[in-house]
C-alpha cells in the first residue's frame, strides 16, 4: 500500500481552519475576478444564459457526488477500512456516476429546453460533470488522510485556471458564452487529470464493480447525496424558477447578487470542512461539541461584520466593478444577506453531524424548507422578480436552519444557550492563536 500520510501532525483546529480559509479566500478572489470578467464582457443577458446553462450540471453534480466525499472521510478516518480498497471503490464508482450524470443531464436539457441552449453550449456544460466529480471524490480521499494542502489544491487550482482560461477565451478571443464554458471545461480537465495521477501514484487502485465497499459506501453516501441535493436545490431553485417565470436579464442580475452575497460563506465553509474531518477521527464527543459551538459563535460574528461591509459598499462597488448594467443586483445583495448569515449556522453545525455519519438530519430539515421555497418563489417572482426570489430564499433558509438547530441540540446533547452564549474565552481563543502565529 502506497498511501499518503497525514500532513497535519499535531496541528490545531485553528491552524487547519486558517489553511482551508486561505485556500478559500484565494479561490474566492479568483472566482470573483472570473465573474467580473465574464459578466462585464457578456452583459446581463448573456451572463444570465451562461449561469442558466450551468444550473442543471450543478444540481446533477450535487446528486451524483453520492455522498462519496463525506463517506470516504468517515470510512478512512475511522480506520475501519483498508485505504487502498476504499480508494479503489471511489474510482470505480466515479466511472459509473460520471457517465450517469452526463446521461441524466442530457435528458434534463431535452425536457427543460430553453431558447439559447445550443448543442455546443450543452455539450461543453455536460463534459464538466465527470471532471468535477473527479476533483470532489479525490478531495474526499485527501481530507480523510488529513492532507489539507492537497485537498485545498483541488479548489484554488481550479479557480486559478478558470480565471486564466476565461481571460484567453472570453476577453482575448471574444468567444462569449462558448468561451466561458470552454474555459471552465479546460480548467476542470487539468485538475481532474492531476488528481487521478496523484491517486495512481500513492494508492494501489484496482477497478472493480464487485468491490464490497462500493455498496457500503453508497448506502451511506446516498443519504449524503440526497441531503446535498436538497440543500443545493434550496440554493439554486430560485434561479430555475426565475428562468421559467422571468427572463435571462433578471436571472443575470439575481445570479450576480447572490454570488456576491455568498462570499460570506467562505468562513463557515472552512470551519465546516475541518469540523467534519476532525469529527470523523474524534473520540471525545464533549470536546468536539465545545469546539464546534465556539467556532459557530466566532463564525456568526465574522459573518455579521462582513455582511455590514457588503451592505454598505455594494451600491458603490457593484456598478464600479461589474458595470452600470448590474445596478439592479445591489438590492438583491442587500435583501438576501440575512438569509446568507442564517445559513452560516447550518453550515458549521452540519460539519460535525456529517463527520459523525448523520447526513439525514440535513435532509429532514431542508425538505420542508425547499417545498416552502418553491411555493413562495412561484407566487413572489411574477410580482417582484428577483426581489421576490430573495425574500423566498431568506424565509426558507430560516425555516431549514431552525429545524436543524433543534435536531443538532437533541443529537449532541448541547443546550441552545451553550451553543449561542458568547464568553470571553471565545475571543481569548482568537487572540491566543494570533499571538502564536505572530511569534512563528
Amino acid at each position: 500500500m502506497k498511501t499518503l500520510s497525514s500532513d497535519t501532525g499535531k496541528r490545531s483546529f485553528s491552524e487547519d481552519i486558517i489553511s482551508v480559509f486561505s485556500s478559500n479566500v484565494f479561490s474566492l478572489v479568483a472566482n470573483l475576478l472570473t465573474v467580473v470578467l465574464i459578466s462585464r464582457v457578456l452583459g446581463p443577458e448573456s451572463y444570465g444564459l451562461y449561469t442558466a446553462v450551468l444550473v442543471i450540471p450543478l444540481l446533477v453534480v450535487s446528486f451524483f457526488q453520492m455522498g462519496i466525499r463525506p463517506s470516504t472521510v468517515f470510512m478512512i478516518g475511522s480506520g475501519k477500512y483498508d485505504a487502498d480498497k476504499v480508494v479503489s471503490a471511489v474510482v470505480s464508482t466515479l466511472l459509473i456516476t460520471g457517465s450517469a450524470g452526463m446521461l441524466f443531464s442530457g435528458i434534463a436539457y431535452i425536457v427543460l429546453f430553453k431558447t439559447g441552449f445550443t448543442l455546443l453550449l450543452v455539450s461543453l456544460a455536460l463534459v464538466t460533470i465527470p471532471m468535477r466529480l473527479t476533483a470532489i471524490y479525490s478531495g474526499g480521499i485527501f481530507l480523510a488522510k488529513e492532507q489539507m494542502k492537497r485537498a485545498n489544491l483541488m479548489n484554488w487550482l481550479t479557480a486559478l485556471l478558470t480565471l486564466l482560461f476565461a481571460l484567453i477565451f472570453v476577453w482575448v478571443l471574444k468567444l462569449k458564452v462558448v468561451g466561458a464554458l470552454l474555459g471552465l471545461m479546460t480548467s476542470n480537465l487539468i485538475v481532474s487529470v492531476y488528481a487521478l495521477n496523484m491517486l495512481r501514484r500513492n494508492y494501489t487502485i484496482k477497478l472493480s464493480l464487485y468491490n464490497p465497499i462500493i455498496r457500503q459506501m453508497l448506502q451511506l453516501g446516498v443519504i449524503y447525496a440526497l441531503s446535498f441535493l436538497v440543500i443545493q436545490l434550496n440554493y439554486r431553485v430560485d434561479i430555475l424558477l426565475l428562468q421559467w417565470l422571468s427572463d435571462t436579464r433578471e436571472v443575470g442580475l439575481y445570479s450576480l447578487g447572490v454570488a456576491v452575497s455568498e462570499l460570506l460563506w467562505q468562513i463557515p465553509l472552512a470551519v465546516s470542512l475541518v469540523v467534519m474531518t476532525r469529527s470523523a477521527n474524534s473520540t471525545d464527543q464533549k470536546l468536539m461539541n465545545e469546539s464546534t459551538a465556539r467556532l459557530l459563535r466566532l463564525s456568526i460574528v465574522s459573518g455579521f461584520v462582513l455582511s455590514a461591509f457588503i451592505f454598505i459598499l455594494a451600491p458603490f462597488i457593484i456598478p464600479l466593478v461589474f458595470g452600470a448594467g448590474y445596478l439592479g443586483s445591489v438590492k438583491i445583495i442587500q435583501t438576501v444577506l440575512p438569509g446568507i448569515i442564517i445559513v452560516i449556522i447550518f453550515r458549521v453545525l452540519s460539519g460535525q453531524l456529517s463527520g459523525m455519519g448523520r447526513p439525514q438530519v440535513a435532509l429532514r430539515a431542508f425538505i420542508p424548507a425547499l417545498i416552502l421555497n418553491v411555493i413562495l418563489n412561484y407566487f413572489l417572482i411574477p410580482v417582484m422578480g428577483g426581489m421576490g426570489a430573495a425574500i423566498a430564499t431568506n424565509i426558507s433558509y430560516l425555516v431549514g436552519t431552525i429545524i436543524y438547530i433543534i435536531a443538532y441540540c437533541n443529537i449532541t446533547g448541547t443546550g441552545f444557550r451553550q451553543l449561542f452564549h458568547f464568553s470571553g474565552n471565545d475571543f481569548t481563543f482568537v487572540l491566543t492563536f494570533l499571538k502564536k502565529r505572530l511569534h512563528k
